[in-house]
């Protein structure tokens, strides 16, 4: 059985998400650029007679014009000419090009497929806007570029078409933070965040689900927690674990354990014993002989409840103990 000495190296794993990002939905003019920005890695924005120098603040009156002359929904006068409607319409255009410009290096960012079907989600891997060359500007391409570093590509979740339907009026770059956690929850599925500790669990059920397999399902975790919390000293309190649920057939489910040292290994041990892991592939002894037999019941219960609610297999055990430089966004 796993130590309590041995878990220093499986916490340094756990990936940590910086919960001072912020999260992006970028279209992709319908579709037409996400091959180019997933194989490319970056993510581009139209109004090319404005380069990234010219998005500067002291040079507002200079992107108005520029954005008037250059627009045909536009009669070519000066700004203050301009009804109020017009007005706005600009510079909602020009606050497009600060936002663009002033993503931060980590942001996460989510866009759209061709069909909107499906979606990837990456960060921002550059410190500021940049102008692509020649080589990297093929005909009706972007010049006004960011970085970008894919960590999931061509994601289908159902989650994913009630958040499209919400946000497929909106603008160019729209703000997403407020469904960090579901992005979050598909990014990792076991992170620390603000010192909280989150295990992802994801749903894929199509049909209705049982209230006595959600009840038994946390009545399970919350037992199995709390045993390895009294048999590895961590004198967490697990009382205040939380739940958070997104159950729309499918869904997720976040647990969430204030510093989770408890959680962590939980779901370690819970990742071995789902995917079968045998003595051979580790080198640390967790299997189901070593495993103390008191745990054994709740997790045979939450392996049951968690094939009946089509939770997919998760990475974690090869994650935590495979991963040598750690996982920190």
């Amino acid at each position: 059985m796993l130590k309590q000495k041995n878990t220093t190296t499986i916490f340094d794993h756990v990936a940590e998400i910086n919960s001072q990002k912020e999260y992006w939905y970028f279209r992709t003019d319908g579709g037409d650029h996400y091959t180019d920005f997933i194989q490319k890695g970056y993510i581009g924005i139209s109004w090319n007679f404005i380069s990234a120098s010219d998005i500067r603040e002291e040079n507002l009156e200079y992107l108005r014009k520029s954005v008037i002359t250059n627009s045909y929904k536009y009669r070519n006068v000066p700004y203050d000419w301009l009804g109020s409607g017009e007005k706005s319409s600009v510079t909602k255009t020009i606050n497009k090009l600060f936002t663009f410009k002033n993503l931060k290096k980590g942001d996460v960012i989510l866009i759209p497929s061709e069909e909107a079907d499906c979606f990837s989600i990456g960060e921002i891997a550059d410190d500021e806007i940049y102008n692509a060359s020649e080589d990297d500007l093929p005909t009706g391409g972007y010049l006004k570029r960011r970085k970008v570093n894919w960590l999931k590509t061509s994601v289908k979740h159902h989650y994913y078409n009630s958040l499209f339907y919400l946000l497929k009026h909106s603008h160019t770059i729209v703000s997403i933070k407020k469904h960090a956690d579901f992005i979050d929850s598909l990014m990792e599925e076991l992170y620390i965040k603000d010192g909280d500790c989150f295990l992802s669990l994801r749903i894929n059920k199509e049909s209705e689900i049982s209230l006595k397999d959600l009840k038994d399902l946390f009545d399970n975790y919350l037992e199995l927690i709390s045993k390895v919390n009294s048999d590895f000293n961590f004198g967490e309190k697990i009382d205040t674990t939380t739940v958070k649920l997104s159950l729309n057939s499918p869904g997720f489910i976040n647990i969430k354990l204030p510093d989770g040292k408890s959680l962590i290994i939980t779901s370690l041990i819970l990742s071995m014993f789902l995917n079968g892991c045998s003595n051979d592939e580790i080198s640390m002894k967790i299997n189901r002989e070593n495993i103390p037999t008191e745990y054994i019941p709740y997790m045979d219960s939450i392996q049951n409840i968690r094939k009946n609610l089509e939770v997919e297999n998760d990475t974690i055990f090869y994650r935590l103990t495979n991963n040598t430089d750690g996982n920190s966004k």
